[in-house]
């Protein structure tokens, strides 16, 4: 199950309760609750370990985008070994050598930002869900506090 399920859960249970009357309160089934936080608890290590799973697939990313660079890089200074061999072509080999590692720089750059972009925005949403989450677990235990209190007075 998937935090945004689990939450829409939680909203048909607050839903679905019943309300208490002249008042905007609810009572809520304890086990309800009670099953609530038991597959939030079980959830919440898998959105974790998504969380690490995408910090290693962006570490991943980054080394290879880095290892495509050098590649790039060795293969241009190569290129620029065999053409300033022949003098006639100097000028031309050293043109390209640049063009081409400038191209591999930016690329490598490129393929950084995007992961680095990426691995943020996975962030962003799992901490959105997280907050929202957590904002919905406190909810129902401030109307489970005002409900036990309503009860005992």
């Amino acid at each position: 199950m998937s935090i945004d399920k689990l939450l829409d859960e939680m909203e048909t249970i607050l839903v679905e309760a019943t309300r208490l009357p002249f008042t905007n309160k609810r009572v809520l089934e304890e086990d309800d609750l009670a099953k609530f936080l038991d597959d939030f608890r079980e959830l919440l290590p898998k959105e974790l370990e998504e969380a690490k799973r995408i910090i290693a697939d962006r570490q991943r990313i980054l080394e290879e985008a880095q290892k495509e660079a050098q590649n790039i890089v060795e293969q241009a200074k190569t290129y620029v070994i065999k053409l300033t061999d022949e003098n006639l072509i100097n000028k031309q080999a050293q043109e390209q050598a640049n063009d081409l590692m400038t191209q591999a720089s930016l690329t490598a750059k490129n393929l950084q930002i995007d992961a680095v972009n990426y691995a943020d925005e996975v962030f962003k949403h799992v901490l959105n869900n997280l907050e929202q989450t957590l904002e919905v677990v406190r909810q129902g235990h401030r109307d489970l506090q005002q409900n036990k209190n309503n009860l005992t007075k």
